[in-house]
């Protein structure tokens, strides 16, 4: 065979061989780095308009798991991307909500959360005490 063949054949093969490779690096990469959020509960405001919106999220090997809770319209989906988290702490534990108006609510985790990485005071016109 020609040497002009063989140097065709090879870059007929790179192109498609190339793809592949970007595909299966993009797929390990993502692995490590995307983040999946599993909704775990709901509670809802005494009047049922607001919703405390409690998610795991689990981001792979590199960044621990942790519980985050987020305060939603009734009716507006919940999108982990747009919606606000008020607390975030580390791990899965249980979380206990209680509302003590449609402005107030109550919120506690058992196990107490050893470790906190965001704790805000106010979601919106909510307010918010910690357990």
């Amino acid at each position: 065979m020609s040497r002009r063949r063989w140097i065709g054949i090879i870059a007929a093969l790179a192109i498609p061989i190339g793809f592949l490779c970007v595909v299966l690096i993009d797929s390990v990469m993502y692995q490590f780095g995307g983040c999946r959020v599993v909704r775990q509960k709901l509670f809802a405001s005494p009047s049922g308009s607001q919703l405390v919106v409690v998610v795991w999220k689990s981001c792979g090997a590199t960044v621990p798991d942790s519980t985050q809770a987020s305060i939603v319209p009734r009716g507006r989906t919940f999108s982990p991307e747009s919606t606000p988290t008020f607390v975030s702490v580390r791990g899965h534990p249980d979380v206990v909500v209680a509302w003590s108006s449609e402005r107030a609510v109550r919120i506690g985790f058992i196990p107490e959360a050893d470790q906190v990485y965001k704790r805000d005071q106010r979601a919106g016109d909510v307010a918010i005490s910690y357990e």
